[in-house]
């Protein structure tokens, strides 16, 4: 049984590799962009496209597997079983020609994360995980432990000056990446000490969370508090002062 787990874990993870790889050929200099309800949020026809691919593929090699994603099946919830897919992550940043964006899946097996992948082929960097390990582009990866002071951090999800402003006796170095894919896996490779992502999108913060986890990233997972950091007292203070409030709006 304890092999066959393994077996499984590692068909997973490989899974999910090769299929961000195939969908990102995809995607080109070429393509249309609409606006995507009416707070500023943009949507490309790339952003259909990979997503379809990914989906396709899953329905071929994980028939019994449920799916959650995006542009088509954003009203499901996570299950058992289950994939969260986000085609593009970073639509806007993509569409202006940025390079900060990703496509990022993750798989859920027995009601647990069992791998997960972030690609960003602009940065050329590859992050994914296991149960076990994180990495990027195949080499193992870990948080790195600074002090808070030092930390760079962001905040995604709603207004957030007012989290912004009630951080800053901790660190006053916010950065925003435009990807909160991007930013997770700054958590990962040691390049940020925190980060929060005040909604509940799965597939905003499934892939993310689990790769800085794996990571070493201590993590907090709870409704619209979904945070990954480089040490617990970070994560508590993110959690105290960047939470979503009434007032950030």
């Amino acid at each position: 049984m304890k092999w066959g787990l393994i077996k499984t874990v590692m068909n997973d993870l490989d899974f999910l590799i090769e299929v961000v790889k195939q969908a990102s050929q995809i995607i080109s200099e070429d393509f249309e962009v609409n606006a995507k309800g009416d707070d500023g949020d943009l949507v490309t026809n790339l952003d259909y496209e990979v997503e379809k691919f990914i989906i396709d593929k899953i329905k071929q090699n994980y028939p019994d597997f449920d799916i959650i994603s995006e542009e088509f099946n954003s009203g499901c919830k996570l299950s058992e079983n289950c994939f969260a897919i986000d085609p593009i992550d970073g639509t806007i940043t993509f569409a202006h020609g940025c390079a900060e964006w990703a496509i990022q899946v993750a798989c859920v097996r027995n009601h647990k994360t069992s791998a997960a992948v972030i690609y960003a082929p602009k940065l050329n960097e590859l992050y994914s995980a296991d149960e076990e390990k994180a990495y990027l582009n195949g080499k193992e990866i870990h948080i790195k432990n600074l002090p808070i002071k030092n930390c760079l951090y962001e905040i995604n999800g709603k207004n957030r000056l007012s989290a912004f402003k009630r951080m800053m006796p901790y660190t006053k170095n916010y950065r925003r990446m435009g990807s909160t894919s991007v930013a997770f896996s700054c958590v990962a490779a040691g390049r940020f000490g925190g980060v929060i992502f005040r909604n509940d999108t799965v597939w905003d913060y499934l892939p993310g969370l689990h790769i800085s986890k794996m990571a070493g990233a201590y993590i907090i997972d709870e409704p619209s508090c979904h945070i990954a950091a480089n040490s617990k007292e970070f994560a508590d203070i993110l959690k105290e002062n960047a939470t979503y409030r009434p007032e950030d709006d």
